[in-house]
């Protein structure tokens, strides 16, 4: 097979050199490329050099994998790897990882279209695979925004670094899909309006901190679902494993509410059944009550469902909870009624709530 070189848009992807050693050795430093990959940990500069003179070029040579260097198409640094293994009958598989400099920019997801486009176009592939660890939610979101279906799951499929087996994802991309980003919520932008900013919850010590102090608030837990006792290590999993799946499976679409950049509450955009309406809900750290965070957020999700296509939004509203009552109704969710029964609180007894509900523009030609 003959190296080749494809420009896209923002990046440059082309065989990889002796020179990118130095630049795939500062890569792999990074934790999170072999804890998802077949990446050697340590990794070593002899695990570069023979990466890029060795492994790569026979790829090639042989006609088995195609692999590229993704660089930045203006300056030329390395943003990451990516190829298509496995070349035969039609099929191959895709893999990829990102420098830890590039994440979070979309560079991923470019390069990825790209190398498929050319793999259908160059190699006259009918299909391209997609595997990954169950729980790397980044490369999911990756696949699931260039047009694969997630098809399943392959038990106990792989060997993990420390020598376990676990469970992959895999999915498939054909040669006559739709492309189309394939998530519930589609592409995410922060929502800034009415003094806020809405954004998804970071994985890090400062959202682990914030989330943990208003979930174990009382008041919170007394309204909300938040399990309890709400502990670090509960704020933890939520931010690297319960929240990402809900995005990802498209169950609900958890987000921070910051003010003056800090987090002053949380608010959820919750999927609806099928032919009913998403559910907006909030809840608001103790010392930030009363200045209009849950109604201004209420808002900001009314106007995001908005612009899903959505024709209506509503919130259930514990009887008993005239606060978030009060904010649904500024926030122009109008109250239609009681539903009698309708949750069930923490000791198992039934709950009525309020429904409060907002039609939104463009509804009546929907």
């Amino acid at each position: 097979m003959e190296p080749t070189e494809i420009t896209a848009g923002t990046l440059h992807l082309r065989p990889f050199q002796p020179w990118d050693a130095a630049e795939v050795l500062e890569a792999c430093q990074d934790p999170e490329i072999p804890r998802w990959t077949h990446v050697s940990a340590p990794y070593t500069a002899e695990h570069a050099r023979s990466y890029v003179e060795e492994v790569v070029p026979q790829g090639w040579a042989d006609g088995t994998a195609a692999t590229f260097a993704v660089l930045d198409a203006t300056t030329a640094q390395l943003q990451g790897s990516i190829d298509l293994h496995g070349i035969a009958g039609g099929s191959a598989e895709i893999g990829f990882w990102t420098a830890p400099w590039a994440r979070g920019r979309g560079v991923t997801a470019e390069a990825v279209g790209a190398v498929c486009r050319w793999g259908f176009g160059a190699l006259g592939l009918q299909r391209v695979l997609w595997r990954a660890g169950v729980g790397n939610w980044g490369s999911r979101a990756v696949a699931e925004r260039c047009g694969f279906t997630v098809e399943g799951r392959l038990r106990l499929a792989d060997v993990r670094q420390d020598g376990t087996r676990g469970d992959d994802w895999y999915g498939s991309l054909l040669a006559t899909d739709e492309v189309r980003d394939r998530r519930a919520f589609g592409s995410w932008r922060d929502r800034a309006g009415q003094g806020l900013l809405l954004r998804r919850w970071r994985d890090d010590e400062s959202d682990a901190a914030a989330l943990l102090a208003g979930c174990s608030d009382p008041e919170t837990a007394r309204w909300t679902p938040v399990p309890q006792p709400f502990t670090a290590e509960t704020a933890r999993w939520y931010l690297s494993q319960e929240y990402p799946r809900q995005w990802s499976e498209g169950v609900a679409a958890p987000l921070a509410v910051e003010q003056d950049g800090r987090v002053v509450g949380g608010a959820v955009l919750i999927a609806p059944p099928a032919r009913w309406a998403p559910e907006a809900g909030w809840w608001t750290m103790p010392g930030e009550r009363g200045r209009g965070v849950a109604s201004r957020a209420a808002g900001l999700l009314a106007e995001w469902a908005a612009e899903l296509g959505h024709s209506r939004v509503q919130a259930l509203v514990d009887v008993d909870d005239a606060a978030s009552s009060r904010a649904a109704e500024r926030a122009g969710y109008e109250r239609e009624g009681v539903m009698r029964g309708a949750r069930v609180d923490r000791q198992g007894r039934p709950r009525d709530v309020v429904l409060h509900a907002r039609v939104l523009p463009g509804a009546a030609s929907r």
